[in-house]
């Protein structure tokens, strides 16, 4: 029967096998009376981060082990490593990836998943859970890469796949499977995939159909958990849902011992304990007793592996967990490299060196540049793109809207490459633009404080153009949750402020600026979606941003100089040529200054020692680099406030 019938979910009995054959590890011995050891590593939100990079490490981060002094971050060949290693040190072990390996760096976007299925393949992880990035090439891409790449079980119970036997149909409802049986020297568990519910009606909703319907969690998990629980010891639901759904599956069903989960981005260490057969429902459907569940999540980016140790038992003839352990091993400098998935990650790199070049420089940031507001408003990073795409030549509209969540990262301090533009914007969204009446614009705007309201208060739209004022609660005037009350469109001229430009007319046609994701309805904004008046531009979003940051000015103007005191507290006053590797230290050698001028401080420092990692790293090499990055520094561009790369209060959130 095709996973393609409705009824399927209930009926289809899958052999016990993971990705085509059962996973024994040496004999089964006998169990009975034993207290077993099973250890899970878990990975979750990879988001294409194969390679290592750079972050600012927040409070939380250092928390969980991340030094600031060990950056790089991340990277496949380290990650590897430290797979190898907690599998050999483990006896009973599984890994683990609880969704969304694709999409977030230019890997992705030049290989389209291809190097995250054979690095997963390559390391042996068992099972993984469908996300919803996992579409982001279309569900054609995802059925390619699967059956070419993975040599792991993709998982997701909760979406009914339409019969691949139809003309034109992918082979998704093939290749992905709601669950798998693993035999693990006599242990039998079993691992029930659940996708993203929410995301997927998003994609649905857009137009890109992927031939899925999402189904309802709370019930389909229990279905499963019915199916596999007489065949298995230990059952464990695998999930991309987030934490307040994975929370409630919990609480909505019986008979599942751990939930690994994913999606938010979250780490949840030590992890939470929730009770099942809390509801009503579950509790007359089945006579359940509650039971503890671990539940686990193990973050984003490849900061962290996870490992989960659990020590289970029989009682009363059936398996529990009787006690865990939890363990977040950071991924940075510190790990060593693994040479097998180090060769692979390098035949991809010098390919997208050869098809773009990513390291290439094209900025200078003094400091971080953020992408959600300190107050909950507008974002430095948020006005910076907005403003770009406003004043795009060919768009120039009477204002631009973006959404938050498609700005994906901050801009690093120091030096800004290619490859940190494509991490803000690993979507390959174009600026489309049309007309709005005033009623259309309050409409689009009230929806934004609705957003915002229901995510914690932070701004879900970034703008340009505009000043917006969003209510974060219930209206009184309309007893809605979220509305802007107020909302001016164009910009002050002169001597005026915000208060002197007009708020908008409900009878007034304005032309805005956004990108075609939510154009079609995309995060719920159908407003948009309903709109004849669509033009898009061809324009890329990330292109719009590096052609504005490049026609910003230098963060010091390289005015001649004498000497250091002529360049302000933040400047040196030098030239190509001034420094010289001599006797084991960098030396300033002043005679081989002619000309010199004033250049920010820190740029040198930092571009020196970005080119010197490139091709050595060593402290001759970043002196020498030091009399390039002079030169370079003076005419590189400044990512700050004179770039709109700052909050000014265009957006305010009121509570």
């Amino acid at each position: 029967m095709s996973r393609g019938s409705p009824i399927a979910i209930l009926l289809v009995v899958l052999p016990l096998v993971a990705g085509g054959s059962c996973r024994i590890q040496g004999d089964a011995p006998d169990l009975d009376g034993q207290v077993v050891r099973l250890t899970l590593l878990h990975t979750s939100d990879i988001h294409s981060r194969l390679l290592p990079y750079y972050m600012d490490v927040g409070v939380v981060d250092r928390g969980l082990g991340l030094d600031q002094d060990n950056a790089p971050f991340g990277g496949a060949s380290r990650l590897a490593f430290l797979l190898r290693r907690e599998r050999a040190a483990a006896g009973r072990v599984m890994h683990i990836d609880t969704g969304d390996p694709f999409q977030g760096a230019p890997i992705f976007n030049m290989f389209h998943g291809e190097a995250e299925f054979r690095f997963l393949s390559e390391v042996g992880v068992d099972a993984m859970v469908v996300g919803n990035h996992e579409f982001d090439a279309g569900a054609e891409n995802l059925a390619r890469q699967l059956d070419e790449w993975a040599g792991f079980q993709a998982l997701a119970a909760n979406y009914l796949f339409r019969d691949p036997s139809f003309p034109g149909t992918n082979r998704l409802g093939e290749l992905i499977q709601p669950y798998s049986i693993y035999n693990l020297e006599g242990l039998r568990v079993g691992v029930i995939g659940m996708g993203d519910v929410s995301s997927m009606h998003s994609i649905l909703e857009t137009g890109n159909s992927t031939g899925i319907t999402p189904l309802d969690p709370v019930q389909t998990a229990q279905s499963y958990i019915d199916l596999v629980k007489p065949m298995v010891d230990v059952v464990i639901l695998a999930t991309h849902l987030g934490l307040s759904l994975d929370e409630k599956v919990i609480r909505g069903t019986t008979g599942a011992d751990v939930v690994l989960g994913g999606h938010l981005h979250i780490v949840l260490h030590p992890p939470k304990v929730v009770q099942d057969c809390q509801t009503e429902e579950i509790r007359s459907a089945t006579g359940c007793t509650p039971r503890p569940v671990v539940l686990d999540h193990a973050g984003a980016f490849m900061k962290y592996l996870g490992r989960l140790d659990l020590l289970v038992e029989q009682v009363d003839g059936d398996w529990e967990v009787i006690s865990h352990s939890h363990r977040m091993i950071p991924v940075d400098a510190t790990v060593p490299e693994d040479p097998v998935v180090a060769d692979m990650m390098r035949l991809y790199v010098e390919e997208m060196d050869r098809i773009v070049n990513v390291g290439q420089v094209i900025g200078y940031a003094p400091n971080i540049v953020r992408r959600f507001g300190g107050d909950g408003g507008d974002s430095a990073l948020g006005n910076l793109v907005a403003t770009s795409m406003w004043i795009r030549q060919g768009i120039q509209t009477d204002f631009a809207l973006t959404n938050t969540t498609g700005i994906r990262a901050d801009l690093p301090a120091g030096v800004v490459t290619i490859e940190d533009i494509f991490n803000v914007f690993p979507f390959d969204n174009t600026i489309t633009t049309m007309f709005l009446t005033g009623e259309e614009v309050q409409e689009l705007f009230d929806y934004v404080a609705h957003r915002t309201t229901i995510r914690g208060c932070q701004s879900q739209a970034q703008i340009a153009g505009a000043k917006v004022t969003l209510t974060c609660g219930i209206c009184e005037e309309t007893g809605q949750e979220g509305c802007a009350p107020e909302i001016r469109i164009g910009s002050p001229v002169g001597t005026e402020t915000w208060d002197d430009v007009p708020q908008i007319s409900p009878d007034g046609v304005y032309e805005l600026a956004t990108n075609n994701y939510i154009a079609g309805g995309g995060s719920g904004y159908h407003m948009l979606r309903r709109n004849t008046t669509q033009q898009d531009s061809g324009v890329p979003q990330r292109d719009a941003a590096i052609a504005f940051i490049r026609a910003g000015e230098p963060c010091m103007e390289p005015t001649a100089c004498i000497s250091d005191g002529d360049c302000g507290p933040y400047g040196s006053c030098v030239c190509n040529g001034l420094w010289m590797w001599s006797g084991g230290s960098c030396v300033e050698v002043d005679e081989n200054c002619t000309d010199r001028f004033c250049v920010l401080d820190e740029c040198i420092d930092d571009l020196a020692v970005h080119y010197a990692g490139i091709v050595g790293g060593a402290d001759a090499d970043v002196c020498s680099w030091r009399n390039w990055s002079a030169d370079e520094c003076s005419t590189l561009p400044c990512i700050d406030e004179t770039i709109e790369a700052a909050e000014d209060g265009r957006i305010e959130v009121e509570i």
